[in-house]
Order: structure tokens, then sequence, then C-alpha cells
């Protein structure tokens, strides 16, 4: 199939065009990169702030220079009602030409639109970044955050795409919620996200290890050291996973905490990190706290690696991008992992993720991290979880075939 993949959403669209490109399809990426993210693309669509308005004339310049590119496709799928970085009438114009010269289109819902917005405030899910406990939270924080989604033009942009879109796909459980009612759910697919996860864990003398900078290291008397013993690959089978689950680490575990002042009544990290310092400070010399704001996404990755456990996000319902690529390293996540999502996907055994939640009591949530890292072989066997859940759910390759039989599907249909 010839695929084209418009916008992006912390590397989704490009991870995606691995997985789909290794199954033989032939596929572009057209973006801005997603802010910060600076994901790659094969079209460039970035606006340079230095013009002012006049950025979006080196948008459009893009945009009509590869317009080869633009038809003709099997499938265009875009990440969100606002896919190119203009204005969302803008927007509702493009996609009516790539509804007329390609075969089918998917818009992805991967982030704010109206819809999340509105059930959101109805209370679906139970909880989220702007509702729980009955009630919207943060409304001062969240106000321009929401007039911008609901207000310009976007609703009627948001409408207007959703409705020419021949599949809704929700990369997240919550949205999904959000999407499974009239007239959405007809057409509603859900995706997970996907993840590179390879070479990132393996198995050493029974052993869990992590690379870091091209090398196997785990613990040794409290530091991290390269690993030189029998390793095995990244995904063991049950007699390669360790079974000595009865003690707890020797070391200290490392707490990783990212930062985003700015963002943090999205997310909800730094009401996370006083439950971990109230934790800490329960248990005096086991616990090492690490703070890191804005370090480049390499040395992030690094950090991940190392980390025994990242504090999250408390809003979320499921993990998020940046929980599943701790996850993947063998880091254990305190997060969003509710019960209801794991019967959602079919899940009976696994629970990689320390849940935690903003409507209940702070004193609730402690116990539930203190349980989990100081609980005997628990910490260990959340690790191993975690792993395998990535590999089992989200790994490329296992997401790119059910966007393909997505895609087939709707081929199919004419």
């Amino acid at each position: 199939m010839k695929i084209l993949l418009i916008g992006e959403a912390s590397f989704l669209h490009n991870t995606l065009k691995k997985g789909l490109l290794e199954r033989g399809h032939r596929v572009l990426t057209m973006s801005d990169g997603n802010g910060w993210h600076d994901a790659p693309r094969d079209i460039d669509l970035r606006r340079n702030l230095r013009w002012g308005k006049f950025g979006g004339l080196w948008v459009v310049w893009q945009l009509l220079r590869h317009l080869p590119q633009l038809c003709g496709n099997d499938v265009v799928q875009i990440h969100n009602y606002q896919f190119v970085p203009l204005m969302y009438r803008w927007n509702t114009l493009l996609l009516r030409f790539l509804k007329l010269t390609n075969r089918c289109v998917v818009k992805g819902c991967f982030g704010d639109d109206p819809q999340i917005f509105r059930r959101q405030a109805q209370g679906v899910p139970a909880y989220s970044d702007t509702f729980w406990s009955g009630q919207l939270q943060n409304t001062d924080q969240h106000r321009d955050r929401i007039a911008e989604v609901v207000e310009h033009g976007a609703e009627a942009s948001w409408r207007k795409t959703t409705a020419m879109a021949d599949a809704l796909v929700p990369c997240l459980y919550e949205y999904w919620l959000d999407y499974n009612e009239p007239p959405y759910a007809a057409k509603l697919h859900y995706i997970p996200l996907p993840m590179e996860c390879e070479e990132m864990v393996r198995w050493c003398d029974g052993e869990m290890v992590k690379w870091c900078n091209g090398e196997m290291v785990r613990w040794c008397d409290g530091e991290m050291v390269k690993c030189v013993g029998n390793d095995t690959p990244s995904h063991p089978n049950d007699s390669q996973l360790p079974t000595n689950l009865t003690t707890s680490p020797s070391h200290h575990l490392t707490i990783l905490i990212g930062l985003q002042p700015k963002r943090d009544f999205m997310k909800g990290a730094m009401k996370i990190a006083t439950f971990v310092e109230e934790v800490a400070r329960r248990h005096p010399g086991k616990v090492q706290i690490k703070y890191v704001e804005g370090v480049p996404y390499d040395e992030y990755m690094r950090l991940l690696a190392e980390a025994d456990v990242l504090v999250d996000q408390l809003y979320s319902y499921t993990p998020s991008m940046n929980s599943l690529a701790a996850m993947a390293r063998g880091t254990v996540v305190i997060g969003g992992g509710e019960e209801e999502y794991y019967e959602f996907i079919g899940e009976d055994t696994l629970r990689p993720i320390i849940n935690v939640r903003p409507d209940v009591p702070d004193e609730e949530n402690i116990a539930t991290i203190e349980r989990a890292l100081f609980t005997d072989g628990t910490l260990e066997r959340m690790r191993c979880e975690s792993v395998e859940f990535v590999h089992k759910y989200h790994d490329y390759c296992h997401v790119a075939e059910q966007y393909e039989q997505l895609y087939r599907s709707l081929l199919a249909k004419g």
C-alpha cells in the first residue's frame, strides 16, 4: 500500500512508519515535527516563527510543491483535526482535497479536541486532568487550553474532519471512552501506541540487566556496572525469567521525576513527587529521588534506563508514550494503570504499573507506592511484567500490523 501519514504526536507516526515499512508498504511522513520533539519527517511543514503570520506561506508552498505526494495514496492518515500548522479552515479544505484524491482517510484521536473535553466534563472517564471527584478541576489553568480547542473555528473544523474520516483511531483507552458514543462509535477502532522495544533489556545469569550507552549494566553494591555474564535475548521465555523474587533490591531505589512546570497542571507529576518524598522519608537511605528538567532526549532516555522507577502522570488512566518508553527499559512506572483498562484489552495477568489516581486520599496513594516499592519481590516482578507488557501490546511491528488490517478493511469496502 501507498500510505501518507500527516501530523505527529509524540513520535507515533514516525514509529508507525518504521513498522509499516518493514511490512513492505511505501510510507511518507509529513509534519512540523511536533514542536520540541522535532520528530523526523519526509516533508517538513515547520513554520518559521520569524516570519510571523507569513510563516503560513512556507507551509502552503511546501504543500503545493509536494502535490504529487498528496494524491493517489491508498491511505492518508491525519493525527488530529489540525494536522498541518495552518488555520482551522485551511485544514478542513485540505482534508476535502485529500478525501477526493486518495482512496481512504483515517483520522487519529491522539490528543486534545472538543469531543474529549466535552466528555471529560461529563465525567468520562471517571477522572482526567480536567475532572475528578465529580467536578471540574484546575479550571483557571485549563481555561486557555480549552478555549483554544472550542473557539476560533476549532469546533467546526473538528466536526467536519471527523465526519469526512472513514475511520477514527484513538491511541489511548480514555480517548476510546470519549468517542464511544453515536455517531462516532460505528467507525471507532482502538489501536495502541507503537513502541520500539528491542535491545533495551536482556537477561544475564537469570537477572534483568539494562542497556545503557551501548553496554549491558546491572546494579552491584549500589552502582551500575558493566555486565559480563551469559546474556540472552531481550524478550525471555518463562525459563529465562529470574526466579529469586523474594528479596528487595540491595541498592537504594532510584526514582526519576521529569519536571514540566508549565504543563504540570495537565500531568500531576509534582503531586506524585510529594507521595514519593513521603515514602522516602519513611524509609531513610533507601530511596534516591532524581529531578530532571529540560534535558536532551538522548540524555533523558539514558536516565530512564538507569532509574528503577519513573514518576509519570497522576491524571492519566493508562500508560502514556513516556510510560511505555520507561517500561520497555524495565523501569517501573508510577502513573495510570486502571483495572478497567486491563479488562478492556483482555489482560488477565500482567499488572506492571503502580496505579495512582487524583480522586482518592493522598495516604491511599502513598500506601500504594510504598507497598510496591518495599514488598519483597513486587518491584522485580513489575520490572519483568513491564517489559513483557510493552512487547505484548505495543511492539511497533505488532501495532503496524493492526493498522494494516484496518487499512485493508477500509479499502475492501471501496
